[in-house]
C-alpha cells in the first residue's frame, strides 16, 4: 500500500531510547515551551482548541458541572 500525500502524524514523545531514531531523523521537529507562570499556562489551555470554539465550549447539558471540570483539568494540566 502507499501513504496518501497529505497524511500528517502529529507524534509527541519523552526523550527514550526506545524510540525509533529514522523516524525523529526523517521528520520536521517542533518544540513548544511551557509558559511561564501557573496563570499563563491555564489561559493557554482556555485559549487552545477546542476549548477555544464557543460550539465545543456551550454544547454541554451541564454548564455549571462542565465549567468546573474543565477548569480543573487545565488547571492539573498546567501544574
Amino acid at each position: 500500500g502507499s501513504i496518501h500525500y497529505e497524511y500528517r502524524l502529529w507524534l509527541t514523545s519523552m526523550p527514550s531510547t526506545k524510540f525509533p531514531v529514522a523516524i525523529l531523523q526523517n521528520g520536521i521537529k517542533m518544540i513548544m515551551e511551557a509558559p511561564k507562570g501557573l496563570k499563563a499556562n491555564v489561559l493557554r489551555s482556555f485559549c487552545s482548541a477546542p476549548i477555544s470554539d464557543p460550539e465545543f465550549f456551550d454544547a454541554v447539558s451541564q454548564p455549571k458541572e462542565w465549567k468546573k471540570l474543565l477548569y480543573g483539568l487545565c488547571f492539573f494540566h498546567a501544574v
